[in-house]
């Protein structure tokens, strides 16, 4: 009697560890740190990188949740732009850097961080 055996070989996808976080800005005018309309940025950093992005969005230092790096629930910024609306323009900006970090996965490559930024 004969058994055949047939090995099917899975390689599981590339995961690139990573990790996404909102933060204002640090800035500092006459040696000290401006805490109005600072702009928020997002920030990979992955494989001993580290990519800085724009969001478009400011907000005071005392409107922003720095735990939940999010804006402080019913707070505006000076463009009269409410929490809710930026936070969920924040979740998209989120979303579409772990969709291109999926997308370098899948094709099994480090992206670089011009592609990142493209």
């Amino acid at each position: 009697m004969y058994i055949w055996a047939i090995y099917l070989s899975y390689t599981y996808p590339m995961n690139i560890k990573r990790n996404i976080i909102f933060a204002l800005e640090s800035r500092k005018k006459e040696g000290r740190p401006i805490r109005e309309n600072v702009p928020i940025r997002m920030r990979a950093i992955y494989n001993s990188k580290r990519i800085e992005f724009t969001t478009g969005y400011r907000i005071d230092v005392a409107k922003w949740d720095a735990d939940k790096q999010r804006i402080k629930n019913g707070c505006t910024n000076k463009l009269q732009q409410n929490a809710s609306e930026i936070n969920a323009d924040l979740l998209k900006h989120y979303s579409r850097i772990q969709e291109i970090f999926k997308a370098f996965e899948v094709s099994e490559s480090m992206p670089t961080p011009q592609q990142l930024k493209d």
